[in-house]
């Protein structure tokens, strides 16, 4: 089978639109405000969320922010999926009504067993891995993630790009890769980088 593909920190609808039109599954959407360059404008969300429902799986991507303020976006964004990134617990976990994709960051050089332990006390549909600092520092190791991946329905996230992700696929057989950065050129999502990481992410078998 084919690994699916998420591209995130998405921001037009032209870069949406290519990301699906190239295979992606998932479209992924920042509204927090942690990240400059990569929030979303609510007005081009909800744009977006009105094309593209249904052609592509719609996440949108928060640190601790209000539930009554995620609940809002959701309905305004047509989202399908919540990706939290803070610090919220199972309880708030719980009162989220769409599935949950919960990120745990990590060193390049982690333990198996404290990521292990910490995963484990969350129940969330997906479980992603990424680097402490977005766009920042190594790959995690791919060998050590291969463990979880087997225990986990894992996303493997932070330093893919075009030429690299076809061997982190063959080792660690995650269920998903999550891009943002290396498919940007300037700062800005770039159309060809979008097409070329989705192109050698399915043409790995796994």
């Amino acid at each position: 089978m084919n690994v699916k593909v998420k591209i995130c920190a998405t921001r037009n609808l032209q870069a949406a639109k290519q990301a699906a039109d190239s295979g992606a599954e998932f479209l992924g959407m920042v509204f927090t405000p942690h990240t400059r360059t990569h929030t979303v404008d609510r007005s081009v969300a909800k744009e977006i969320g009105k094309i593209m429902k249904g052609r592509i799986t719609l996440v949108g991507v928060f640190q601790n922010m209000p539930l009554a303020q995620v609940a809002e976006i959701i309905s305004e964004c047509n989202l399908d999926y919540v990706q939290l990134h803070g610090d919220e617990t199972q309880e708030y976990i719980n009162q989220i009504k769409l599935p949950v994709i919960k990120a745990f960051r990590f060193p390049a050089a982690f333990s198996i067993e404290e990521a292990r332990k910490k995963m484990r006390s969350f129940k969330v549909k997906y479980y992603l891995v990424d680097r402490i600092k977005q766009s920042e520092g190594p790959m995690l190791d791919i060998k050590t993630v291969s463990i979880l991946a087997k225990e986990f329905p894992l996303i493997f996230a932070g330093g893919l790009n075009a030429k690299n992700v076809k061997d982190v696929i063959r080792t660690v057989k995650p269920f998903m890769v999550d891009v943002a950065s290396g498919v940007e050129k300037n700062g800005q999502q770039d159309l060809e980088r979008i097409q070329q990481f989705i192109t050698s992410a399915k043409g790995v078998t796994i």
